[in-house]
């Protein structure tokens, strides 16, 4: 994912923060650009619940297919020291139309065009629906991330999204979501495992301030690649918040401004409402 940054502002200021640099906070120079967008992005971002479990144990098993062990979703709804995030909107008409079961189906379960796929669709919307029908969320989930936190750390789990839901930067507002969460928990930092090969999803990490300090071999049990560890600089620190300000505030002039938990929308001036 990446943001639209043509001076190279945010490249610099975390190339500074990684030298130990701070710049002046008076210079607002440090923040052209990052003005709030007054437009409210279609997606939020809610606590998740159990009664959100069906619908995200769906889509971890479209976005992870071939893992094992799946994560135990339902279980770590209920931890103490867990937290779910879910990205949502409000269903379109044409999401519940085929039934619920072929709302929680994955995208490679709903474009099967064999004669007993498409025969189970049948069955499924015809009959099982209304003799066994599976509970939804009231609302759509696009996709989740999952959190622990274990003393000072905070460590995400997992980031799982439906295929079609790509390229709308949402992985990003749950990453956002979540590190909120963990400044708020008294997290000091935040660490994550990724794929080796997972350039696009390292480049976010590294947007975030995140960096290498470690690899686990043979982490991934669909075909035995290796994970990069990364981790947050201290997070609660005035240096990472001013940078990460400016990403929120980059992210929500592209998409809109995003409800998220401790997070109801931009303050809104005289000015702003009123006009000249």
């Amino acid at each position: 994912m990446t943001l639209s940054d043509p001076e190279n502002k945010i490249e610099g200021a975390f190339a500074d923060l990684e030298a130990g640099i701070i710049k002046d906070e008076s210079d607002p120079s440090r923040f052209q650009g990052t003005s709030m967008s007054l437009t409210r992005n279609e997606y939020s971002v809610r606590r998740a619940t159990l009664a959100d479990s069906v619908m995200l144990e769906s889509i971890e098993r479209e976005a992870f297919p071939g893992m094992t062990p799946t994560t135990r979703i339902s279980r770590d709804l209920t931890r103490q020291n867990g937290l779910y995030l879910a990205a949502v909107r409000e269903w379109h008409p044409d999401d519940r139309q085929r039934g619920p079961r072929f709302a929680i189906a994955t995208r490679a379960e709903k474009e099967d065009d064999r004669f007993t796929a498409r025969l189970k669709r049948n069955v499924d919307r015809y009959l099982l629906d209304y003799v066994n029908r599976p509970k939804l969320p009231p609302d759509y989930i696009a996709g989740f991330a999952g959190l622990w936190f274990v003393v000072d750390e905070a460590h995400v789990i997992i980031i799982g999204l439906r295929e079609v839901e790509r390229g709308k930067d949402i992985g990003e507002l749950l990453l956002v979501s979540g590190i909120e969460q963990a400044v708020e928990n008294d997290s000091r930092v935040i660490t994550l495992e990724v794929r080796q090969s997972n350039d696009v999803a390292i480049e976010l990490y590294r947007k975030y301030g995140f960096h290498k300090v470690g690899l686990r071999r043979r982490y991934y049990s669909d075909n035995d690649e290796d994970a990069v560890i990364m981790t947050t600089p201290p997070m609660r620190s005035d240096d990472y918040q001013s940078h990460f300000k400016i990403l929120v505030e980059q992210h929500a002039s592209k998409w809109g401004w995003v409800e998220r938990p401790g997070y109801d929308g931009p303050e809104v001036t005289h000015a702003e409402t009123d006009g000249p």
